[in-house]
């Protein structure tokens, strides 16, 4: 194998410098003990073994400062300091720039390698319970209205007994059956032709808090396994309902690969994995477009209105209205979002902001904050000649 130039001894270099500089940038050169004996028995002509090396390298560093300081004047023993200093900051800098390095790649492959065990579920999804397209239904649309479904803060995974909600398994299949006939109810009654589904984040529970650690009951691949296949069999009924399908996904705070958001960017999310679950389980129908947000929002137009989905955590209500616009490049008519676990719709200006409720309700870490509330979702009509014509939001039993 040949090795890079700055491995080589250089012209002009005696070995002892050479010997030194070895031992000194090991980390950085990312080589072992053993190499650098190689190295310096062919510049040598010798064959030490590596005890030799680097004992004789161990002596210097012992007395290197002791020399230097009765050696050297002042001025010079100044300088020398002042180098050795900034050499040390140096090799702190890229100790930290590899340790960084690394964690991504831990990231990284974790990522992959629950890819690869969601891959695996879907295939064996695919044997035992195969999606087919419902019998379409023959319902009587219009052209001129829309639906907005909003689903958010599902939090599947997360099991919940307190004195305001209990959540679990059962209860989170339960409130979605309940979630999909009171959409096909107002969808059908206000005669939509096309349903738009935003997926606002947070559909799994996570790891990112102690208390979400504690009250989790499924594997994070479990987690995304079930909570995308529910979501699936709810895609898979509204499309035999409705003529068109538009599905917006963006992600949440709760599935990023970290607790602490500073280790990670946003694509590093295993919700990301939800729409990737969803084309394989959907591939068979032909009414559904899926649109995935790439910085934390996905832009998107009902008729005349301009709509910017988000999750919220970025995105507080009364910030931003005013800092979207300035990174979109125009004022958008709503702003949607999710993440508080309470709805509100309010008007600031020529835009207004409607935040969803949560299908979770109240769990522990919400309690203990005193915010949060009842468990619900939101659907919302559009008229393409007056815009957003009404809101309905779907409660739960606690």
């Amino acid at each position: 194998m040949t090795l890079p130039e700055f491995l080589h001894k250089r012209d002009g270099e005696s070995v002892d410098d050479y010997h030194i500089r070895l031992f000194e940038n090991k980390d950085d050169y990312d080589i072992d003990k053993y190499t650098i004996t190689n190295l310096l028995n062919e510049a040598a002509g010798t064959n030490y073994d590596e005890s030799k090396w680097r004992k004789d390298y161990s002596l210097y560093i012992r007395w290197k400062d002791y020399i230097l300081q009765n050696s050297l004047d002042q001025e010079r023993l100044a300088l020398y300091e002042e180098s050795r200093i900034e050499q040390e900051k140096e090799k702190i800098r890229k100790q930290d720039q590899k340790r960084e390095y690394q964690k991504m790649l831990r990231n990284s492959a974790r990522f992959e390698n629950i890819q690869i065990d969601v891959r695996e579920s879907i295939f064996e999804l695919e044997k035992v319970k195969p999606l087919h397209p419902h019998e379409k239904y023959k319902i009587h649309v219009n052209d001129e209205k829309h639906g907005l479904a909003l689903f958010s803060d599902w939090h599947f995974g997360s099991e919940v007994d307190n004195n305001h909600n209990k959540y679990n398994k059962e209860i989170f299949d339960l409130r979605v059956r309940e979630l999909v006939d009171k959409i096909i109810r107002h969808g059908t009654t206000n005669n939509i032709s096309t349903l738009h589904i935003a997926q606002l984040g947070d559909l799994i529970n996570g790891l990112i808090h102690v208390s979400a650690r504690v009250q989790a009951n499924e594997t994070l691949v479990g987690q995304i396994q079930h909570a995308s296949e529910r979501l699936a069999e709810v895609i898979n009924k509204l499309a035999s309902v409705f003529p068109k399908i538009v599905y917006y996904n963006v992600i949440g705070n709760h599935a990023r690969t970290s607790p602490n958001k500073s280790d990670v960017g946003l694509s590093e999310n295993f919700e990301y994995l939800v729409p990737w679950f969803l084309e394989a389980r959907l591939s068979h129908l032909d009414n559904v477009e899926m649109i995935v947000d790439k910085d934390g929002y996905v832009e998107a137009n009902i008729f005349d209105s301009k709509m910017v989905f988000v999750h919220g955590n970025f995105d507080q209500a009364d910030k931003a209205v005013t800092r979207l616009p300035q990174l979109l490049g125009y004022v958008p008519d709503f702003i949607v979002g999710g993440h508080v676990h309470h709805n509100y719709m309010k008007e600031y200006g020529k835009t207004t902001t409607l935040v969803n409720g949560s299908l979770i309700g109240l769990d522990d870490y919400a309690t203990q904050g005193r915010f949060g509330g009842s468990p619900s979702q939101k659907f919302i009509v559009f008229d393409e000649n007056y815009g957003m014509e009404c809101e309905y939001i779907i409660k739960f039993k606690n």
